[in-house]
């Protein structure tokens, strides 16, 4: 399913949600860095009130749309690769694993480089077949100039229509499954089989007919060919990539092991058919992907997550309103199980 625009209930519930959440973590299930000291947690008179009206409003038999739209509680505080300010600092100064530790969704900013960048390479950690399995974790709107209600009615963000990113063509799907391959020698992935099983289980079906990649004569453009006139709003997808940055760090629980954080900005042009005859629908999106893989002890698992932030095209009206931060941050748990090595 695509992201919708939730109903008033479901949203009064999921800020309720995500006032309790902020007060009760203090860090998320992904953080990089040790726990905060154990105390009892101290709850503002205005966040229980709201948790109160957010369990009285849960009341009722939730929809399944109610239950992605309190998903939004889970926010950046969950969705981020680290927690506090001791984290940040053990990070390189303004390098992207210090970014994201941040868990400021300001700081994931569309990138402004237009020098075509290198292949991502891989840590040998990553190295070798894995079976990962992606699990849907919540969005955000951070946008602090543009309301809610606005961005929800421009069906042109990324995110909001099936196949508008292609590596999550359907990004609220609960949980979707694939295979990932990273060569042994070079650390290159294999994009094109990872890319046709993310869109295939995204779908539910086999949707690709193939995708076109060379990460040798171009490792920013990618073309995907759908099976005719089986896939609503995509017949053909290009991707052209704009920025890449990587960062491995030790993970300060155990030093042995390693975080590998990267990031991916990429504008999307869709082609599908049109009501006009002869004349291919075409809807252009910008996006980026920030990675955080976490090593696990003995090598045959990996642990992660995806934030997907996206932003408005120069097109689009709204543009000037919020021209690098993003509008909607996407998040998916990923974990990972060796197949070979």
């Amino acid at each position: 399913m695509t992201v919708r625009r939730a109903t008033t209930a479901a949203a009064a519930a999921a800020a309720a949600a995500l006032a309790l959440l902020l007060v009760l973590t203090a860090s998320s299930a992904d953080a990089l860095s040790a726990p905060a000291p154990a105390r009892p947690p101290t709850v503002p008179p205005a966040a229980a009130a709201a948790a109160a009206a957010a369990a009285a409003a849960a009341a009722r038999p939730p929809s399944r749309r109610d239950v992605l739209s309190s998903a939004a509680a889970t926010t950046l505080a969950s969705m981020s690769l680290a927690a506090g300010p001791s984290a940040a600092d053990a990070y390189s100064p303004g390098g992207l694993a210090s970014k994201l530790s941040k868990r400021d969704p300001s700081e994931l900013k569309n990138s402004v480089f237009n020098v075509p960048p290198p292949a991502q390479v891989h840590p040998h950690f990553m190295r070798g077949e894995w079976k990962v399995t992606s699990k849907f974790a919540g969005f955000l709107f951070p946008s602090t100039k543009i309301p809610k209600s606005k961005v929800t009615a421009d069906v042109t963000v990324p995110g909001f229509q099936k196949c508008s990113i292609a590596a999550f063509c359907d990004v609220g799907r609960e949980v979707a499954e694939y295979g990932m391959r990273v060569d042994g020698a070079t650390g290159l992935e294999d994009r094109a089989y990872v890319l046709k099983g993310q869109i295939d289980s995204n779908l539910g079906y086999g949707a690709v007919r193939e995708v076109l990649y060379d990460a040798r004569s171009n490792p920013n453009r990618l073309s995907v060919q759908f099976v005719p006139n089986r896939t609503r709003n995509a017949e053909r997808i290009e991707l052209f990539c704009n920025a890449r940055e990587s960062e491995l760090v030790p993970n300060p629980n155990d030093e042995s092991l390693k975080i590998f954080v990267c990031s991916e900005y990429a504008r999307q042009v869709t082609f599908s058919l049109s009501q006009e005859f002869g004349v291919a629908r075409q809807v252009v999106g910008n996006y980026a992907h920030f990675w955080t893989w976490r090593e696990r002890p003995g090598g045959d698992e990996m642990t992660g997550n995806v934030l997907t932030a996206a932003y408005l095209d120069p097109q689009d009206p709204l543009f000037f309103d919020e021209p690098s931060k993003p509008v909607v941050v996407y998040s998916h748990e990923l974990s990972a199980r060796r197949v070979t090595a």
